[in-house]
């Protein structure tokens, strides 16, 4: 080869003319190997930016779920002591726990590209806010189990 950069599929030959023509095999060869560059670099590349995005977005991921354990324990506990006489503590239980799924508090809508939370989390939110009314309503009662 004159050059360097040419083709390394490309013919040894300078004259086009006495290029020899690719075997249907060669061309096969070819492709396969084509093929198989591609699906490296693509795989490679997600690997990468797969390790990347774990890295960034754990810590977040992690003060959500610590959160979210913290407020379905606080309900539960509450459920436990109070919920067979107040069915709106008994609902709000349930319905917590379907709505703090993993699959619902960690949805693309609450992050930016940069995997930043964006503002406050709105279903953290709500149910803190439950959670304290329930908190609030029950505070003598917990007082009194925690001294004991």
């Amino acid at each position: 080869m004159s050059n360097p950069l040419d083709d390394v599929w490309g013919s040894d030959s300078e004259d086009d003319d006495t290029a020899v023509q690719e075997s249907a095999d060669f061309k096969k060869l070819r492709e396969n190997h084509s093929k198989r560059g591609y699906v490296d670099g693509i795989s490679e590349s997600k690997e990468a930016k797969l390790q990347e995005g774990f890295d960034t977005a754990f810590p977040l991921g992690s003060q959500i779920g610590m959160e979210v354990g913290r407020l379905i324990g606080i309900l539960q506990f509450l459920n436990f002591v109070h919920g067979k006489h107040d069915e709106a503590l008994h609902g709000d239980f349930q319905l917590a726990q379907r709505e703090l799924r993993i699959d619902k508090v960690l949805t693309k809508s609450m992050f930016d590209a940069n995997l930043n939370l964006i503002g406050e989390h709105r279903v953290i939110a709500k149910w803190k806010h439950i959670v304290k009314v329930h908190c609030d309503k029950y505070a003598a009662s917990i007082r009194s189990t925690v001294d004991s």
